[in-house]
């Protein structure tokens, strides 16, 4: 059999087992995942990691498709681990369609090799960043993002000499009252800043520490997002009215601060990054 042909095979293979698991063991999981992303239960980016991690893995294809397979039984201690969570109903779908991400790199290992999965293993371990936030933990870290959001927001209105009155949550305006709900909080700039930032490093960035950094720096960067988000809604209300609170005039200034603030932060990164290598040359 030519190495052409035991790939396809075995690909083939991986396929089968992965298809039949994601119906018979893993349905539930995948089915509450993609609901989580499609109506943005804490997960509005996930829509996008599918295609990324495809991307990834087409850049590195030719790479790739030079391993030689090779069967490695030591998958099967990580497809025992994956197994176990939807065999025993162990844990909320968040745990179990991580399970399912073990499962499957198990069958990597086993059908391909090692060597294959380690080329294929960041693509892979990508699709986790699609999982939500367990809900405690979304609603602890959305109330501290909110106080950060709103107490930020209103020192920079009263140095704009906008007049303003807060009680609670509540912001009283001339001209309106406003409420900071927790979807207000910035936590959704948060995860979708932190998904495309891990993206950014790991094409932008080759040594570890690098990488770190990037990732580092974007919680002050969502967080000062989600403070100029509440102080553009702020402004344009006082300045136009309680309609630019209302629904899609507030998507439309959330989605323009969110991509201003990426677009900004990865061009001077960029200019940065490459006059220090200029420098260094």
């Amino acid at each position: 059999m030519s190495l052409i042909t035991s790939y396809r095979t075995r690909v083939a293979l991986l396929i089968f087992w992965t298809l039949l698991a994601g119906l018979l063991l893993y349905n539930t999981a995948v089915t509450s995942l993609i609901g989580a992303v499609l109506h943005r239960q804490g997960s509005s980016h996930g829509v996008f990691v599918p295609f990324l991690s495809v991307i990834f893995f087409w850049m590195n294809r030719n790479a790739i498709l030079k391993i030689e397979p090779r069967y490695d039984y030591l998958g099967i201690l990580l497809l025992a681990i994956g197994i176990v969570f939807p065999l025993f109903n162990i844990g909320t779908y968040h745990l179990q369609f991580l399970s399912f991400i073990i499962f499957f790199a198990g069958l990597v290992i086993i059908h391909l090799g090692r060597k294959y999965f380690k080329a294929i293993s960041f693509p892979l371990l990508f699709l986790i960043t699609m999982i939500p936030l367990p809900k405690d933990i979304h609603l602890a870290l959305a109330n501290y993002i909110r106080n950060i959001s709103f107490g930020g927001s209103s020192w920079i209105i009263s140095l704009l000499g906008i007049p303003f009155m807060k009680e609670g949550l509540l912001i009283y305006l001339p001209n309106a009252v406003l409420k900071v709900n927790l979807g207000c909080s910035g936590i959704r700039y948060l995860i979708s800043f932190f998904v495309f930032g891990i993206a950014y490093a790991y094409l932008y960035r080759k040594n570890t520490w690098s990488r770190l950094i990037i990732i580092a720096s974007i919680f002050p960067i969502s967080f000062i997002a989600s403070i100029l988000r509440l102080t553009a809604i702020f402004l344009l209300t006082y300045i136009f009215g309680p309609y630019m609170a209302e629904y899609w005039p507030h998507v439309f200034i959330s989605w323009s601060v969110f991509f201003a603030i990426l677009v900004l932060s990865v061009a001077s990164d960029r200019f940065f990054h490459t006059r220090y290598l200029g420098n260094h040359a």
